[in-house]
């Protein structure tokens, strides 16, 4: 019998996630599975990383305006730097899209 790996789990998890496509119930379920914390570092990195895609503000404006450390801010754009160009510029084009 073959025990699940935590990686199996994580991408179990994730297919899970693309198929909720309603807003309220993907709320529902991230409340199920991430405690507020969890939810609240995953708000603030989401809201530093569209900060450092746009480009607008610097470093200590962005951590003054969503409260966050710079440390968390260079962490996002340290991650930021690895991703594959093209899946930044796919990000980019639905941040500037969710916007409108």
């Amino acid at each position: 019998m073959k025990k699940d790996s935590t990686k199996d789990g994580w991408h179990n998890f994730l297919e899970l996630c693309c198929k909720i496509t309603d807003p309220d119930n993907l709320d529902r379920f991230f409340a199920l599975f991430l405690t507020i914390e969890e939810r609240e570092t995953m708000a603030s990195r989401y809201l530093i990383i569209r900060a450092l895609l746009e480009g607008r503000l610097t470093q200590r404006e962005i951590a003054e305006k969503y409260n966050v450390s710079i440390a968390q801010i260079t962490r996002g754009s340290n991650a930021l730097k690895i991703i594959e160009p093209t899946f930044k510029r796919n990000l980019e084009t639905k941040l500037s899209k969710e916007k409108k």
